[in-house]
């Protein structure tokens, strides 16, 4: 199934892909269904109305099945931080309240929360990860008062691709009554996850890393049991109904997360997302995982034999992420320009990235040049 994977992927000579951890190509796949929309609205207008709404449902179905949730849990936007600003800009903190996040996490996670208890009085407790930058649910843990009212992190950290134990968190959440709220944009796609059955309240999450399609929508996974407590961040005519409904002043949002959806979809976007999970799901998100940290080990082994210093969370036989952060000596960002190899400067090093589509014979083309 790996190499029908492989065969989902234009397979460049022109261009190395190392930063699948920051944007990845599309397959072809997602390719197809932005060009099968482009020549249906082209061609029909209007005429396409009824079809592409059924096609983004689809994909809302697609996507509860790789997150393990009810569709009607899933709302869209325009990007990850859009999501989680929906949900931290309305959540019900209080004055002295606390929020409970990791100090190395990404802007569009960090900044909004950041906001939301400046506004309301809050107070974002900022735990520090150890040196190796690890990130062990138990830091987090300790840092639970009665105050604690939301715990949110990223499932994977962008540095290094440390992962937090969201199975052995959401227990300890759930016996504390503390929401559980998750970015886990770094994660869905490339390990297996389950919303539900790990005690997930929220997540927010984009499509352009590890579900490989275009970049330009977002969403939230809201557990149904929390779904009154959210009221819209954005309001609009989708809020309430739909576009053809009549205009009544006095109105309620609609019940399930499609009320967070206050306008018109990215409809090229959405159904692009649909048909990649649609994929992923066919192929399996357990052979994805196994062949990308696999690709990744080589990488990582193939750096150590160089001398380069690996900054990672993980041991060496036991090299869980699909992230090689590895300290830069004189030379690598030029070596890796000149094949034309894209990578992040991330902490203290150089993150590479590769994906499940990368081949054995990329790896050793960039160990080639380091």
């Amino acid at each position: 199934m790996i190499s029908k994977f492989k065969e989902a992927f234009f397979q460049s000579t022109k261009h190395i892909h190392m930063n699948n951890g920051g944007l990845a190509p599309i397959n072809k796949f997602a390719r197809d269904r932005v060009t099968y929309w482009n020549n249906r609205f082209y061609e029909e207008g209007f005429f396409t109305d009824l079809e592409y709404v059924e096609d983004i449902k689809m994909s809302r179905i697609h996507l509860a099945k790789l997150i393990g949730c009810d569709s009607t849990e899933i709302a869209y936007f325009q990007s990850t931080a859009s999501a989680v600003s929906q949900l931290c800009m309305q959540f019900p903190l209080e004055a002295g309240d606390e929020v409970i996040t990791w100090a190395e996490e990404y802007g569009s996670h960090l900044f909004p929360w950041q906001e939301a208890c400046k506004r309301k009085k809050a107070h974002l407790v900022m735990v520090k990860s150890p040196e190796n930058l690890s990130a062990p649910y138990q830091l987090l843990v300790e840092k639970i008062t009665p105050k604690t009212k939301v715990i949110a992190i990223s499932w994977v950290q962008f540095l290094t691709g440390a992962r937090t134990d969201l199975e052995a968190l959401g227990k300890i959440t759930k016996e504390k009554n503390i929401f559980l709220f998750v970015d886990v944009i770094q994660g869905l796609g490339l390990h297996p996850f389950d919303m539900k059955k790990w005690g997930v309240d929220a997540i927010a999450s984009g499509c352009h890393k590890w579900l490989f399609s275009p970049i330009g929508v977002g969403f939230l996974a809201l557990d149904q049991k929390h779904m009154k407590m959210i009221r819209p961040h954005n309001i609009g005519a989708y809020t309430f109904g739909t576009c053809d409904d009549p205009t009544d002043s006095i109105c309620e949002p609609k019940l399930d997360a499609l009320k967070f959806e206050a306008g018109s979809k990215q409809v090229l976007e959405i159904t692009a997302l649909g048909a990649s999970v649609k994929f992923i799901n066919e192929i399996g998100v357990a052979d994805i995982e196994k062949e990308t940290l696999r690709l990744a080990t080589l990488l990582r082994t193939g750096l150590e034999k160089k001398g380069h210093k690996i900054h990672s969370p993980y041991e060496l036989s036991n090299h869980q992420t699909a992230m090689v952060n590895f300290i830069p000596k004189d030379n690598t960002i030029e070596a890796l320009r000149s094949i034309n190899c894209n990578f992040a400067i991330r902490g203290p090093g150089v993150r590479l990235s590769p994906a499940a589509f990368t081949t054995d014979a990329v790896i050793e083309k960039v160990l080639s040049v380091l």
